[in-house]
């Protein structure tokens, strides 16, 4: 059986799907680079996100393959948690008008998911350039991303404002926002899916520095989601260069960093290798720090209330609903302006607006999507494919970063980090099964990724799955 891959009749027609996915790739790069300044391109209240899932919508159904991907366990799980959230949003639609949609959009950016996989089921080729394409942002965040911090953080108040939201600055960079894309991109370097240079490996770990002195959870995120893509990094690939690069760092930062004074985040926090330690310790203990100790009591203070009125409450069931400014029903309120609404923890807000039910469906729907990851890895993994588990360790260190940046954040909830979440869940619900009926689709990518065993074991045929066929010649 002959299994070269070759376009469907429908491939003119699926081109318009290949452009959006040029386009949202476009979008991706920038919320990780702009954050907030991005997502509030638009015409209030439809901005960029919203316009984009919209056209994405229709693709997908034209697409004729979203029965397919609401088959999948993990999109299935989302689907009730959605029925689930819009049941606690509807009563809420009156008194909190756009508020309660808005909050919603935590679950709600899933549709990203849902179009995505669509889109990428539809023309199996679209995985490979997304691949390609992601190379050119890896480029583009190295070279920018530090100066966009350091510009953000030392001309704040400086700094212009969107005109029609005026808490907005332009550049507006969050720490945590950008080591969850830092740690992207360099797995991304770490895991063989493009040529690395010495110099890139040195920018990967002096931007991550630079952006890791203002953000705990961010660091954590970083350290985390690396750690896994190195546990599941392809046989022959190894972290050593860039080891050196973060050791190389620390000397030069030992040494330089005290006759360099400059102070981010407002002064609260210093440029220097005593700052990270510091925020080190903080985390797993107290530092003497009213910046540091002061927001980590607050958030697990309110973290607290949210597990007594729910999980040991009244609200254990339905929890307070999406619309209800929590911070001001909760008593945390910090900011007379309204505009801090939820814990920052993104987990925790889904349960205490969606109550227990909608929790343990969150927790379900994640552990699902990495269940399917880690098997389609596995398979991989005995089968040699050495390109498919390169991929799939990137997309699981992406997610698990986005997961902990979102404990303790505000990064969920609006679609510089919903959107981004739900496209690489999305691109993973794809991959697990193109891994399985497509095992040949990622060979033609030019990685640096070695092949040392292929000669001394041949790669096993994959085995034949009971999910949907697609054309071959």
């Amino acid at each position: 059986m002959d299994l070269t891959y070759s376009p469907p009749a429908y491939a003119a027609r699926a081109s318009a799907g290949t452009r959006y996915l040029g386009v949202l790739g476009a979008c991706l790069l920038g919320y990780a680079l702009l954050g907030r300044t991005f997502a509030y391109l638009g015409v209030p209240p439809l901005f960029v996100g919203e316009a984009m899932l919209l056209v994405g919508l229709a693709l997908a159904v034209r697409s004729g393959r979203m029965a397919e991907t609401l088959s999948a366990w993990p999109v299935r799980l989302w689907a009730v948690l959605l029925a689930w959230t819009l049941a606690r949003t509807a009563p809420y639609l009156a008194r909190d008008g756009l508020d309660a949609p808005r909050d919603a959009m935590l679950v709600g950016y899933g549709l990203y998911a849902v179009v995505v996989a669509s889109l990428l089921l539809a023309d199996p080729a679209r995985l490979r350039g997304l691949v390609t394409r992601y190379r050119r942002l890896v480029v583009v965040m190295l070279a920018l991303v530090w100066t966009v911090y350091l510009v953000n953080k030392t001309f704040e108040a400086q700094l212009p404002t969107v005109p029609w939201a005026p808490s907005v600055k332009v550049p507006e960079a969050k720490g945590g926002d950008l080591m969850v894309h830092m740690t992207a991109v360099t797995a991304f370097l770490m895991l063989g899916l493009m040529r690395s240079t010495p110099a890139a490996l040195l920018m990967a770990a002096f931007s991550s520095g630079i952006v890791m002195v203002s953000n705990r959870g961010g660091m954590v995120a970083f350290a985390l989601g690396l750690g896994l893509a190195w546990l599941m990094r392809p046989q022959g690939v190894g972290a050593g260069k860039l080891v050196y690069a973060f050791a190389l760092l620390v000397v030069v930062g030992a040494v330089v960093g005290p006759m360099v004074q400059l102070r981010v985040q407002g002064g609260d926090r210093d440029l220097s290798v005593e700052q990270v330690a510091e925020n080190v310790q903080s985390v797993f203990g107290r530092t003497g720090s009213s910046a540091l100790d002061g927001t980590k009591r607050w958030r697990l203070l309110w973290w607290g209330e949210i597990l007594d009125y729910t999980i040991t409450g009244p609200y254990f069931w339905t929890g307070k609903g999406f619309g209800v400014n929590l911070a001001q029903a909760d008593g945390f309120a910090v900011l007379d302006d309204g505009s801090l609404r939820s814990p920052h923890n993104g987990h925790l807000t889904v349960l205490a607006r969606a109550g227990v039910p909608g929790a343990l469906l969150w927790l379900a729907l994640h552990l699902a999507w990495f269940g399917a990851v880690v098997s389609a890895w596995l398979r991989a993994r005995r089968d040699r494919q050495r390109r498919w588990t390169a991929v799939l360790a990137w997309l699981a260190a992406v997610w698990l970063a986005c997961l902990v940046n979102a404990s303790f954040d505000v990064f969920l909830e609006g679609p510089m980090g919903g959107v981004w979440l739900w496209t690489v869940v999305g691109i993973g619900v794809a991959a697990v099964r193109l891994q399985r009926s497509h095992p040949d689709l990622l060979d033609p990518l030019d990685l640096p990724i070695p092949d040392a065993h292929a000669a001394e074991l041949p790669r096993r045929a994959p085995a034949r799955s009971a999910a949907p066929t697609y054309s071959w010649s």
